[in-house]
């Protein structure tokens, strides 16, 4: 990871400078063969994913691998990564 990326995370509220002790590596991407597009996968992922959920900008489905984005989410992710949704 760039310095750049290391300071864009943290200002999101990730310190992604001392990974925990796992076999998961530290960041890469990932195909999602559902969706057919890539994904952010290892630390760095969960710990976005983690982020995500504890400001409520997504919703895990029960029992499933899914989520959902929030309205407010859906704005975050618009103003700070540039996405969109339909």
């Amino acid at each position: 990871m760039t310095p750049a990326g290391l300071a864009f995370f943290s200002e999101l509220g990730l310190d992604l400078t001392a990974p925990t002790k796992s076999r998961r590596v530290f960041c890469r991407p990932c195909l999602d063969w559902t969706e057919r597009r890539y994904h952010l996968a290892g630390h760095v992922g969960a710990c976005l994913l983690r982020l995500c959920g504890e400001r409520g900008w997504i919703t895990r489905h029960r029992d499933s691998r899914a989520v959902t984005i929030t309205p407010a989410g859906a704005a975050q992710m618009r103003a700070i990564f540039g996405m969109a949704f339909s």
